[in-house]
């Protein structure tokens, strides 16, 4: 059923004075569902009174409760953005004081089909394609019952067999703004033909997605070998599931295009800021995502002091290629990270520091911040999990280091 809702709650419904969300009302009153009303005033245009008062009209006319909010105009940003969370925050407030059951909003398929083709036209990830039919925003259910069963022109043609007011905003049909240049499209265009190519390319996102999540829990490293065979949309959602939620945002085309090129590079070291510390990377075959701080740390020791750091502490027992093994002669010590001028006494000589990472295949971005201990004689006698300097006890460790 269209309104198959628990009719012993209380429903908030967003009514604009538009006709999808005049007809969306007058059919939820019709259906006996207890409702509250909330009507935002953007007093942008000079039929928002109009509106506010044809909202307020039937509201009185079948004895509905409601309420009018204005908005405030001394905001910083997108004026669409600002509008949205001003108008969500005032229906979250009626929402929670009246304990509502889900809040009513008029969505349709006309605004399905916008969504759809803008998301496309960015070319970005998205978690769907579409407008879902419930979702929580503020703590509300937000509810669209109407999202797959009316066009706008088929609630338009509701308000006027059923006699229901409704005002038409005309700054719909400017090209200001990039879904009303979409909403043009969509009036030439065969939208039941457009409305099952939508449905199906959310049903390919979705397997797609579940593809792309079971290959990242399965391997353990990505490398290029593995990636490579995959088209753009898998390597999309790839790439935005592998980041950290918080700077998902910040995933774009420039970045994929960016991502696509490490797959054919033959560099063996590509490192890309995504934001912050925070980089994507290609080292010796293998794409990550990494925090990196390449800043400069010292810790001078002038004997074993079991001390925590941003960057290490220090205990005493570990894994052994965790420790070393530090004689009084050697003190006082320091605890940095590496330089590039390092090197180290070995067995078979002695080597760049640098070098020895190449032969390790340490990324270029993690040799920034490894730990080196240098001695009072300025000799690097041990690099963090890789190498002690030749000659060195390696069964009488004394000093352990964690990163």
């Amino acid at each position: 059923m269209l309104f198959d809702y628990d009719k012993n709650k209380t429903y908030l419904v967003a009514c604009s004075g538009g006709p999808d969300s005049m007809a969306l009302l007058d059919m939820l009153y019709n259906n006996g569902f207890s409702l509250i009303i909330a009507h935002v005033n953007y007093k942008t245009r000079k039929e928002s009174d109009d509106e506010e008062k044809l909202v307020i009209n039937y509201c009185k006319e079948r004895n509905l409760r409601y309420f009018i909010n204005y908005f405030d105009h001394n905001y910083k940003g997108s004026f669409e953005a600002c509008a949205r969370e001003f108008r969500y925050s005032f229906f979250a407030k009626i929402y929670h004081e009246f304990a509502c059951g889900g809040l009513f909003v008029a969505h349709h398929k006309d605004d399905l089909l916008e969504t759809y083709l803008l998301k496309k036209q960015r070319n970005v990830v998205n978690e769907s394609y579409l407008i879902l039919k419930e979702t929580t925003i503020k703590k509300m259910k937000v509810l669209r019952p109407l999202l797959y069963d009316f066009y706008k022109e088929d609630l338009l043609k509701y308000c006027q067999n059923n006699n229901i007011p409704y005002g038409i905003d005309y700054s719909n049909f400017l090209d200001i703004h990039p879904r009303n240049v979409i909403r043009k499209k969509i009036a030439l265009m065969d939208k039941q033909k457009l409305f099952e190519t939508a449905i199906q390319d959310e049903k390919t996102l979705k397997e797609t997605r579940n593809d792309v999540l079971k290959f990242i829990k399965f391997y353990p490293i990505y490398t290029i070998d593995l990636l490579t065979p995959h088209n753009d949309l898998w390597l999309k959602i790839f790439l935005y599931e592998l980041c950290d939620k918080k700077y998902r945002k910040y995933i774009n085309k420039s970045i994929f295009l960016t991502f696509k090129s490490y797959l054919k590079s033959q560099k063996s070291n590509l490192f890309y800021l995504i934001h912050d510390n925070y980089y994507i990377e290609k080292s010796y075959q293998v794409i990550a995502f990494n925090y990196y701080f390449n800043q400069n740390f010292s810790y001078i020791l002038e004997k074993i002091e079991y001390i925590c750091t941003p960057y290490f502490k220090i205990v005493n027992s570990g894994l052994k290629m965790q420790g070393v093994y530090v004689d009084d002669n050697d003190f006082p010590i320091n605890i940095r990270n590496y330089h590039e001028d390092d090197k180290i006494n070995l067995k078979d000589g002695t080597k760049k520091v640098s070098r020895l990472f190449i032969d390790k295949k340490i990324p270029l971005m993690k040799r920034k911040e490894w730990i080196v201990i240098e001695n009072c004689h300025h000799e690097i006698i041990f690099v963090y999990e890789l190498y002690r300097k030749y000659g060195l006890k390696n069964i009488k460790n004394n000093l352990f280091i964690l990163k």
